[in-house]
């Protein structure tokens, strides 16, 4: 399994991780098999988050007869400072270790709530001050939105940032990466299967280990996957642009959505719209569930997707017939103010 070094935290870890979010559906005797495994060929990085019920009791099970062999990460999402304390001292008992080697926060949606964090009273203070007494040995952030991520690093001594990477969402991460590396900052990818839709598990994680990450991690529910997996690290081979079209491809015939390749071939909007900024938007509403962002970033779209006629050249150009029509007015419901009138009728009838 190859290592890097995550930027200048002194840690090593491999580039291929476990993630938690599976460990809570599947046995502790699935879990230790599956780590051990990943153990026995190299992998030592394991995260998880509080949110995952008792992910972290099952990974520290797992690594206690070789604790000292393996980083283990975990995140709370809580945002003030006494909840996040508790979180990082349970944290602790599940893990059953006494310090942690990233502690992060977790899933950082907005800059709004990201400044709720950082605010005196806000849940960084809790993990600054349980780093500063040893319970934890780097801090790390996620976050869906490169905006987030910069302005938190502006903010605060992060050691570690966590952001969605894979061969669909590429966009977002393409100047990041070198950003964060080049401030000595840890840098993990997550969601490399696109919410396992990647269709080629193999091309996912090669796509992803090209564009250079220090680690990327993963969910597994059964050794056959590990084990492909980690075949897939071991490859290297590298990836070109028309298999990432055919992946794209195959990923929206398993999972009905829209996947925009960002080609540049529908910039020619005569009513002047953004249309792979707007296709983006929806899509991190639509699949990342980043609500107040989208909304957000829509009001800011000029113009705005009221400007659309309808023409249907975008529609025409498209060279992979992506019906963005239909995503516009889907976009323009679902990305309204939350107090317009239409959006507290929708409320009332659907809930949403």
């Amino acid at each position: 399994m190859e290592r890097h070094k995550l930027a200048n935290t002194g840690l090593e870890v491999s580039r291929l991780g476990l993630g938690g979010i599976p460990f809570q559906y599947i046995s502790q005797t699935e879990t230790n098999a599956i780590i051990h495994a990943g153990h026995d060929r190299g992998m030592n990085l394991f995260y998880t988050s509080r949110m995952y019920r008792d992910s972290e009791n099952k990974i520290g099970l797992a690594v206690r007869n070789f604790r000292d062999e393996v980083v283990l990460g975990t995140s709370t999402h809580k945002r003030k400072k006494p909840d996040g304390r508790k979180e990082i001292e349970q944290s602790l008992r599940n893990f059953g270790t006494d310090v942690i080697d990233i502690y992060s926060l977790h899933n950082v949606l907005t800059l709004g709530v990201l400044n709720e964090i950082m605010s005196p009273g806000g849940a960084y203070q809790a993990l600054e001050e349980m780093r500063n007494a040893g319970y934890i040995k780097h801090v790390g952030i996620s976050a869906h939105q490169p905006e987030t991520i910069l302005r938190a690093l502006e903010m605060a001594a992060f050691d570690v940032v966590e952001f969605p990477l894979n061969f669909v969402d590429r966009e977002a991460a393409a100047g990041l990466i070198e950003e964060v590396k080049g401030r000595g900052i840890g840098f993990v990818t997550i969601k490399p299967m696109v919410f396992g839709y990647a269709g080629d598990p193999s091309l996912a994680l090669r796509y992803v280990f090209s564009q250079r990450p220090d680690a990327t991690v993963i969910g597994t529910y059964k050794l056959e996957e590990l084990n492909q997996n980690l075949d897939a690290e071991a490859d290297g081979s590298p990836v070109t642009e028309d298999e990432i079209m055919d992946a794209i491809a195959l990923s929206e015939k398993g999972c009905f959505k829209v996947f925009c390749r960002r080609c540049e071939t529908c910039v020619t909007c005569p009513q002047g719209i953004d249309i792979r900024k707007a296709l983006r938007i929806y899509e991190y509403f639509d699949r990342y569930h980043s609500t107040d962002w989208a909304r957000d970033s829509y009001r800011a779209l000029s113009p705005g997707l009221e400007a659309c006629d309808n023409c249907g050249i975008c529609e025409r150009e498209c060279p992979y017939h992506i019906p963005i029509k239909r995503e516009f007015a889907r976009a323009k419901i679902d990305l309204l103010p939350r107090r317009s009138p239409r959006r507290l009728v929708q409320k009332k009838l659907f809930g949403r």
